[in-house]
């Protein structure tokens, strides 16, 4: 039975690396817009993307740096 610890660092890392593939996805998709489209996509997503990324911050500083 595997410890506790790596079940939920598997679980994590699975997460982690899901998350990565969908901003990925996210990115090539308004790489591909002509750029007046993918300016007006991303004056739409700035707001929730500004939140995200100080949460992101703040989580990043919180996080044990010696795993």
């Amino acid at each position: 039975m595997p410890e506790p610890f790596a079940e939920t660092l598997a679980t994590v890392a699975a997460g982690r690396t899901a998350l990565v593939t969908r901003l990925r996805a996210i990115a090539a998709r308004l790489e591909a817009l002509p750029l007046d489209t993918a300016a007006e996509v991303l004056v739409l997503l700035e707001p929730a993307t500004a939140a995200w990324e100080r949460e992101a911050a703040l989580a990043l500083e919180r996080a044990p740096a010696d795993r």
